[in-house]
């Protein structure tokens, strides 16, 4: 398994989609958390399981919350410039570097 870093922005991502679900309905922030959580675990695990985005990246799509989730692998870890949800306008993230 992979370690997976996520980038400052992406980070903030699911901290601002953790607290709009919060929001909506208690606890539906944490059931967010929870398949994050499962999906990171997921793509360290098996990077090469999921479908290729453009050259370098691939995309892992979650099922319950309209997220996507785009990621590198690299020899030593897995690096995840953007959570983003799915209405975002597309590439918005591509300009982002590893930190």
């Amino acid at each position: 398994m992979k370690p997976v870093v996520l980038h400052t922005a992406a980070a903030d991502e699911i901290t601002t989609a953790i607290e709009f679900y919060d929001n909506r309905q208690a606890g539906l922030g944490d059931e967010f958390e929870q398949e994050i959580a499962r999906v990171l675990d997921l793509i360290g695990k098996q990077p090469r399981a999921f479908t290729p985005y453009k050259q370098r990246f691939r995309k892992c799509v979650l099922d319950r919350f309209p997220y996507v989730i785009y990621f590198a692998e690299f020899d030593t870890y897995v690096w995840v410039p953007v959570v983003m949800h799915t209405s975002r306008k597309p590439d918005y993230w591509t300009d982002r570097q590893p930190e």
